[in-house]
């Protein structure tokens, strides 16, 4: 039978597994994060604009789900790296909706390979949620409206 590893043991002690999973979290939020400050800055320039004005929020549901797993991990939430100062804009609403569905295809693109390591069941289910939407509801939507 294996036995446990030992404090320090090897480069897969649980101490690199759990750092490299922060690092996985940490993307996820900030990519997250990304969205939700660029249909922000969208509104901000253009007014609460359907579909953004829907999905902004779930944006920020994303990101918070996110971070509920690195706080239940005794870990920091970050800031976030974007904010209206330095979300990009778009000459257009249609513009912006290209933009947008291209944010959401990267977007699904970044769980996919998230999702193709081991990861926890709880950060698993967030990841799969958070594509769905993604795929599911938010490109549909950017590509109504491009």
């Amino acid at each position: 039978a294996p036995t446990a590893p030992t404090a320090g043991a090897s480069s897969s002690s649980p101490a690199v597994i759990m750092s490299v999973l922060e690092q996985t979290l940490i993307d996820g939020f900030q990519d997250e994060n990304h969205a939700y400050w660029v249909y922000r800055r969208l509104m901000a320039d253009f007014g609460s604009v359907r579909p953004f004005s829907n999905i902004v929020y779930a944006e920020q549901q994303h990101a918070e789900s996110i971070a509920a797993l690195l706080r239940a991990r005794g870990w920091t939430v970050p800031p976030s790296a974007w904010s209206l100062d330095n979300a990009p804009g778009f000459e257009s609403v249609a513009a912006a909706c290209r933009g947008a569905a291209q944010a959401e295809r990267d977007n699904i693109a970044l769980y996919d390979e998230l999702l193709k390591q081991d990861l926890p069941v709880d950060v698993r289910a967030v990841f799969q949620n958070n594509r769905a939407a993604s795929l599911n509801n938010h490109l549909p939507a950017f590509s109504r409206c491009g």
